[in-house]
């Protein structure tokens, strides 16, 4: 050996010496975990079995597209676990950090053919499926924010080092939930067939963004761990520095959106919290329930009860100092009780009511029986009791006797004695309160057509009826007093107390 050639060796010793010192993190990899890895990954052409891995991945989109179907987490985190997209993934950034630039095509190549096929299964099954509104778990991955882009660097990192360290491997089905690939496209073909292209296209940005971020961190940590040898890191540095210059543009690239995004978020959190404390200040000791809609150009306040709220130019004025940007609509829901003409008796005497009460429990005790009482009530010369008890009441001339005896005014008991009976499967036929409350409520609806209203709730135990309508207007005084004879008619007792409510949309000021 030459003179020259010895001093070459030397100095090539020395570099590689020179660059362990200097990468004092680097651990140099044996052979035989080296070719773990490459297995692992199926970067050597034999080891790239391609039905298993199409039959996978098809089972986990099919799984994935199931579970934003049903809105179930857990279904789509066990298509998560299950998709086998990250290999070559990972196989990708393992080629760029050994500068095998063939292969790593190779592998990219793969993963935008699973990329493809995973969105085109999306759709077909989303077409397939009964047509249905998107889901929680669809819409969670329209939306991606820089968050995201820090868990894909992260995740991705830890991937990569469980490929290459075996004593770190059992957090691979950790890094899989972390990282969703498979998710991401099926909410892809699940918006994109129902025509929601800028939703299709925030979950694309999620997948482009996890997949980008996993290559770029991945080729860091191939390096560092000692899976790229140090004599070729020596030679290929500046290959695999040029390829991670662009990965790193690239995901900058994806950041900048994920960061807008992130700010709209937290501006448009922090606005609606102010609209809303700045509502709830205007109202003050005014009941009334409130629900604050912030758009692009519009802030709209829908205000619903039965008080009228404070006046409107005060809370304008205060959000239009807060947001010029936008227009201030203010909505007024109004309820209101309409008054009729009704047989129904008036309110009873309360002081009177409490002299009975303790008469008609003397009574009630004397029959021995369980009871819960309902209610009694005095109207007129008139007291009603409405009793719930197992077995027989006492004689109501008991009751009759007790009430001339103790009580100086002249009252007429009467009782309503609901008997309690054990009901067993298959005997819970309807009672008659449910079958007249059934043909008032089939009336009062036809009614309610005829007059160009809505029936919102009927309401009808036996004791009270209560009817609530919404429309444009409230019916005539003339069609109500029919309705409250029907009403009347139906239940067989003149006393029958009968309230309507109508309720009725109100702008307070143009938009």
């Amino acid at each position: 050996m030459s003179d020259s050639s010895s001093k070459a060796d030397l100095s090539s010793a020395g570099g590689l010496d020179q660059l362990r010192r200097r990468v004092w993190w680097h651990r140099h990899l044996d052979p035989e975990d080296r070719r773990r890895v490459m297995d692992d990954l199926a970067m050597r052409r034999g080891d790239r079995k391609i039905f298993p891995f199409v039959v996978m991945l098809t089972l986990s989109v099919v799984v994935a597209v199931m579970g934003l179907a049903l809105n179930s987490a857990a279904v789509v985190i066990g298509a998560m676990l299950i998709a086998p997209l990250m290999q070559p993934v990972l196989a990708t950034g393992a080629c760029l950090s050994l500068a095998l630039y063939r292969k790593s095509l190779f592998a990219f190549i793969r993963v935008v053919m699973a990329t493809v096929w995973c969105i085109a299964i999306g759709f077909f099954l989303s077409k397939v499926l009964p047509e249905q509104e998107l889901t929680a778990e669809v819409l969670a991955r329209t939306q991606p924010d820089i968050k995201d882009l820090v868990v894909a660097l992260a995740a991705g990192t830890a991937g990569a080092y469980a490929t290459v360290r075996e004593d770190a491997s059992s957090g691979l089905p950790g890094v899989a939930v972390a990282v969703a690939l498979v998710p991401p496209l099926a909410a892809v073909g699940a918006t994109l067939e129902a025509g929601q292209n800028t939703l299709a296209w925030g979950a694309f940005l999620l997948y482009t963004t996890n997949l980008s971020a996993i290559i770029f961190a991945s080729i860091s940590v191939f390096v560092f761990t000692g899976f790229v040898p140090p004599r070729r890191i020596a030679s290929t540095i500046k290959g695999v520095s040029i390829a991670k210059l662009g990965l790193a543009a690239l995901v900058a690239i994806v950041a900048y959106p994920l960061y807008q995004a992130s700010r709209l978020s937290v501006s448009a959190t922090e606005k609606q919290l102010s609209a809303e404390a700045e509502v709830a200040e205007w109202l003050g000791e005014v009941d009334l329930q409130s629900q604050v809609s912030i758009g692009d150009e519009k802030i709209v306040v829908a205000l619903q009860g039965f008080e009228r709220p404070p006046s409107q130019e005060l809370l304008e004025n205060n959000l239009a100092a807060l947001f010029p940007e936008s227009k201030v609509l203010v909505e007024w829901v109004r309820t209101e009780q309409i008054t009729t003409t009704t047989t129904a008796s008036p309110d009873p005497d309360a002081e009177l009511e409490s002299e009975v009460l303790p008469v008609v429990v003397e009574w009630l005790d004397s029959g021995g029986a369980d009871y819960e009482i309902e209610e009694v009530s005095v109207e007129g010369d008139v007291v009603r009791i409405d009793v719930d008890g197992a077995g027989e009441p006492p004689s109501i001339d008991d009751l009759d006797s007790l009430l001339d005896e103790q009580i100086d005014e002249t009252l007429t008991p009467r009782l309503n004695w609901t008997q309690r009976e054990t009901i067993r499967p298959g005997d819970n036929d309807p009672t008659p309160i449910d079958q007249i409350q059934d043909q008032m409520m089939r009336f009062v609806d036809t009614w309610a057509d005829e007059q160009d209203v809505q029936l919102r709730e009927f309401i009808y135990d036996g004791e009270l009826v209560e009817a609530e309508f919404a429309g444009a207007r409230s019916p005539s005084q003339t069609a109500l007093a029919e309705l409250n004879e029907a009403l009347v008619e139906f239940h067989g007792d003149e006393t029958l107390p009968i309230e309507f409510y109508f309720l009725q949309r109100q702008p307070l000021s143009a938009p």
